[in-house]
């Protein structure tokens, strides 16, 4: 007999200034409810699916964007809150409904009554990975601090792999090459960039997840040897599901910094703005 999961603890949270009932269920998991989905992506309550997916996401045109893992949390969760049986959504769902929007938006395949969803998912997107609506709810409703002392490891430890991932390739080329260009130097390769550039990614990439604590998480299972090599490259520890998708966010949130920068200085003063840190105006700020 299947063993119905029970709630921590449940109340509203404000999300894109929509006020939504969620819940974290005792294992952690973060649940939206169902019948607000609608309202946090801006859409109102009117037609029906014309697919077995729920009105938002339930489109014709929407149906290849659709990946295997977004279809399953579509099922949504049954739960007890309190005595009540319920069911919501593993609130990871939101950032994979954003990206359907946005893949869909890049094929051209939109109508335009869909436009207004997408540009709210962008905006969604663009303040939070399926990490930070993790960490969003657990600290509007207090699961972190105060009644779960093993909360914040457990985000922690969704961002790592299970296993290391073989090699592949993270870093895309259009970052070292703004990199260069900010730096002055003339283009690097793999194996000849400076020792500097290492520091970089730990403090624009890695260090922003988590306040520090997901690299210091990182630089423990993949210590230095004596020789001051890692046995893998840290990208590779991190998860499919939650890490590595935060961190090519925040790669591509860096590299528009740089594009935009004709300094080293005035790239920290555009990072610092991007993501919402305080800057030293310039000149040129109006």
């Amino acid at each position: 007999m299947r063993k119905v999961p029970k709630s921590w603890g449940s109340g509203p949270i404000t999300l894109n200034g929509v006020v939504i009932q969620c819940a974290v269920l005792e294992d952690g998991t973060p649940i939206l409810n169902k019948g607000k989905m609608m309202k946090a992506l801006g859409r109102a309550w009117r037609g029906k699916s014309r697919t077995d997916k729920p009105t938002f996401i339930g489109a014709m045109n929407l149906q290849s964007f659709i990946r295997p893992e977004l279809d399953e949390l579509l099922k949504g969760v049954e739960f007890y809150d309190g005595s009540r049986l319920t069911t919501g959504y593993d609130a990871k769902i939101l950032p994979m409904i954003c990206r359907v929007y946005r893949d869909a938006e890049r094929a051209g395949v939109l109508t335009p009554n869909q436009l207004p969803t997408a540009r709210v998912c962008e905006a969604m997107a663009d303040a939070f990975s399926a990490v930070g609506i993790t960490a969003l709810i657990y600290e509007q409703l207090g699961y972190e601090k105060f009644k779960h002392p093993e909360a914040f490891r457990m985000l922690i430890e969704s961002y790592m792999s299970a296993e290391v991932r073989k090699w592949a390739k993270e870093f895309p080329d259009e970052l070292f090459y703004q990199m260069d260009r900010i730096y002055g130097n003339q283009q690097t390769t793999s194996r000849n960039r400076p020792f500097y550039y290492a520091k970089f990614l730990r403090k624009y990439i890695y260090e922003p997840f988590e306040k520090g604590e997901v690299l210091k998480e990182l630089d423990i299972r993949n210590p230095k040897s004596k020789k001051g090599t890692r046995k893998s490259r840290h990208h590779s520890n991190l998860s499919e599901e939650i890490g590595l998708p935060a961190v090519r966010s925040q790669i591509w949130q860096v590299v528009a910094a740089l594009k935009i920068s004709s300094t080293k200085q005035r790239f920290e003063n555009n990072y610092a703005r991007i993501m919402g840190q305080q800057y030293q105006p310039s000149l040129w700020d109006e």
